[in-house]
Formats: structure tokens, sequence, C-alpha cells
């Protein structure tokens, strides 16, 4: 009798979970639709020809760390000298680079040392050893900091602390980033009147394998591995489906690391990143959120769904995992830092729907699925389990997955022209169908691994993320 009661307890569970997990998703692409035709409006009240001819837009400093980066440094380097701004610096900080990144962007810029002087002293971060300028004018608002191994986040702290702009902009010197993609940033800096802008993330892009000419993607094209390229669908679902959907309700938790704008003023009051997590782009938003509902100001965090800045990717199941499993260690890490916001009612919607859904659907999901994957084995070991009802059911939910993902790239290939090729969009189609089987199992294989090594206090590095680097042709 206990035993059928725990079957049905287990059964009950698993039920329910998966069904607000359907329902939460099927909400997403309602709220996403209206955001994107919000999104086209707006584009159309407000355009970059616009934008570009105002005399009053906020000056940027993008703020790019950088770690032994010497396949690509001075290709994306010469990309983000070359983004369409009028008021920009670009702060390269030096991380400590162990092979000839920092001599190769001497050689190629004419930079040469300046006076040592401190940066802002309300961030803490490692000593800089050197600072660099270009003695070329053509690349006067290039800044070269060379300091201390610190990590990522210490980095990009140094690069703000010694920003002297408005806003600032957070990516990695292996980015390439679309020349027009400040303009398009500012653009709610601009709009927003009532509420304060206190971050703007925009939609990255995968780049593996596309042709780049001049620092700038001049063909888009998909990945070759299987691994990269179900990472494009992985990517177009969660950036359009998810962060345009938790934009239309003012829900919006993340802004990428590798692409977020910040006014300088609240990072600085927050104390910049947190270098005692992996997952400080998450961290951070929640950090500013949570500074402002205390502060009681109307605040807004806004996501820009075209793909403005283009990364690589990892492209070996060895690779992927190490990355997911950094990124299951940082989300661990955030949910146990800020877990005074669980339906806390100070913070309001943030407290009492935003942050608990992180904690139930995107913390412990693979949690839940890897439990019912244990259940499973003990239900058929036990004899508990109707076979054909059980494949049934995984059909049901391999299908209802499948129909998210095709949703998501039918509703990017039609509002943003990505991928549009016919032979491009079924090639894609496959890898939506297909993903289940290859990357799903290794990411949920890799996120219990991160889980684990929180759990009993396992120390982990940032993880080795080897890349291919781009090829300019």
């Amino acid at each position: 009798m206990l035993n059928q009661i725990g079957h049905n307890w287990w059964d009950y569970f698993f039920l329910v979970y998966g069904i607000a997990l359907f329902m939460w998703y099927f909400s997403f692409i309602l709220l996403a639709i209206l955001a994107i035709r919000k999104n086209k409006k707006r584009v159309g009240f407000l355009n970059v020809k616009d934008i570009k001819k105002a005399i009053d837009l906020p000056s940027i400093s993008l703020i790019a760390p950088a770690y032994n980066e010497g396949k690509t440094i001075v290709t994306n380097v010469r990309s983000l000298l070359s983004i369409q701004y009028p008021y920009y610096e670009l702060i390269i900080v030096n991380d400590g680079s162990k092979d000839d990144s920092l001599q190769q962007l001497i050689d190629d810029f004419e930079l040469s040392t300046v006076p040592l002087y401190k940066g802002n002293e309300n961030i803490d971060c490692k000593e800089v050893v050197g600072i660099y300028k270009s003695q070329n004018p053509k690349y006067s608002n290039l800044t070269v900091i060379d300091k201390v191994n610190g990590g990522r986040a210490d980095a990009i702290n140094t690069g703000i602390s010694y920003a002297k702009t408005k806003l600032i902009l957070c990516t990695d010197a292996d980015c390439i980033i679309e020349q027009d993609a400040l303009l398009k940033m500012v653009r709610p800096y601009l709009e927003q009147l009532d509420k304060e802008v206190i971050a703007c993330g925009g939609a990255i892009g995968i780049a593996n394998d596309s042709k780049i000419k001049n620092g700038t993607l001049s063909e888009l094209r998909l990945p070759k591995s299987i691994i990269a390229r179900i990472q494009v669908v992985e990517y177009i679902r969660s950036f359009l489906l998810g962060r345009m959907a938790w934009t239309q309700i003012d829900g919006l938790l993340l802004v990428s690391g590798a692409f977020g704008l910040y006014p300088t003023k609240r990072v600085l009051e927050v104390g910049g990143l947190d270098k005692n997590t992996v997952g400080e782009d998450l961290e951070l938003c929640i950090r500013l959120r949570a500074h402002m509902e205390r502060q009681k100001i109307p605040y807004d965090v806004v996501y820009i769904p075209e793909t403005l800045c283009w990364t690589e990717a990892p492209s070996t199941a060895k690779i992927y995992a190490v990355q997911r499993d950094r990124w299951a260690r940082g989300l661990w890490e955030t949910m146990k830092k800020h877990r005074y916001l669980f339906f806390n009612p100070k913070y309001r919607s943030m407290g009492l729907v935003f942050f608990p859904y992180w904690i139930f659907f995107e913390l412990c999901a693979p949690i839940v699925e890897f439990l019912g994957l244990i259940i499973l084995v003990i239900y058929i070991s036990l004899g508990w389990i109707n076979l054909p009802f059980a494949i049934y059911l995984f059909i049901a939910v391999y299908l209802i997955g499948c129909i998210f993902s095709t949703i998501s790239i039918l509703l990017y290939t039609i509002s943003f022209r990505h991928y549009a090729k016919p032979k491009i969009l079924i090639q894609l189609l496959i890898a939506a169908y297909v993903e289940p089987f290859i990357n799903h199992p290794i990411m949920v294989f890799a996120e219990i691994k991160g889980y684990f090594k929180k759990i009993f206090k396992i120390k982990s590095s940032w993880g080795n993320m080897t890349r291919k680097g781009f090829t300019s042709k």
C-alpha cells in the first residue's frame, strides 16, 4: 500500500510539473509574438538613421576582456573599432594572457604605454600592470589595459573602473559586433522617459564557419558541427521566446554577458560584477533590479531581439559540456546568493513571480529530469510501468518540445530574415528534431555535474574553452 502511495505521488508530481512547464512555454510563445510586434512599431518610430543624427547621444565604453585570444584578437579589435557610433571608447583588458595577445595589439595598433593612474575606487580588481594608447590618430578611442590575471569578471571590473562614459557595454574580445549595434542598443535609453533603463541586452548569434571579412560578418552560414548547429536552435529559442516574452511583462532577469549595456552610475553603485560567481551576467542583472526595487525607483530591463553580436559556440561535445557545467554552477551560485528574493513581497513581481520561476523551472528542471530518469528505471525494474503508455508519453513530450523549437525558428526567420534560405531552414529544423538525442543529454549531464560540484563544494575552474577562431576571408 505504501509503495503504491509513493508510486502515485511521483506520478502526480511529474504530471503537474510537466503541465506547469508546458503552460509557461505556451504563454512564452504568445508573449513573444506580442513583443516582436511591439518592437517593430518601436523601430519604425525611431530608426537607426534618426538616432545617428541625434546630438545628445550618451557616450559608451565598450569593455572587452581578453585572455589568450591571440588567434582572433587583432581581427576582433578591428571589428570593434569600426562600429558606427560617434561617442564611444574601446577598452581592451588583457587579463594576464600567456600568449602573444598583448604584443599583437602593440604591433598592429601602434600602442605605447602611458603613465599609470588609478581607476574608480568603488571597484575592486587585480593590479594593473600597464595602460596603452595608440600613437595613430585613427585609433584614438582605443585603450588597452594590461593586468594581473583575475578572471573575466575581474577584467570587466577593471574596465568599468577606468571607463569615463555614461554607459558601459560588456562584451568579449572574441565577439563580432554588428556595425550599427550601438545605435540600436542605445534606443531604449533615448525612448524611455518614465522609467530608468538599467540594462539592455541584444540577441547573440553563432558564427561558426561563417565568412568574416575585415572584422565583420560578410556571410552567415550554419556551423558544420552538429553540436554547434543545434546550439543555433538553442539560442534562437532562448533569445526569441524566453527573453522576448519576459521583456513583454517586465520580468527579464538576464542580460547576456557577451553583449549587455548598462548605466555606469548604477553598476558602480552595486560594486561591479561579482567575482565569486561564474554566472556574473545573471547575478549582475538580478542585483541591479533588487537595488532599484529597494530604492523604489521605476526601472526597466530591455531586450533587443535583433542579432547584434556574433560569437563562436563550442563545436565538440567535450567543450559544450564544460560550458554548460559552468553555466549550471553560475545559476546555482546566483540563486543561492539572492534566495532572499524567493516569494518576498517586498520585491513585488520580481520576488513573487520572476525569481520563483527561475528556481522552479531553470534551476530545478535538470534535477527533475534526472530524477525522472531514475524513477523510470525503478518503475521498469519493478514492473510498475505500462510500456506502451510510456512510449506514447515520450513521443508526445518529444513532439511538444520540437513544436516549440519549430515555432521559434519560423518566428525568427520571418522576423529577421537570417537563415531564410529553404535549404538552411530545413537544416535548422532537422537540428531541432535531433536536439533531444544529442545536445540535450549532454547538457543535462553537465548541469547535474555542475550542481554536484556546488553541493559537495568541489573546486572547479572556469573551464577550458578552446576556440578555433574565426577565419578572415
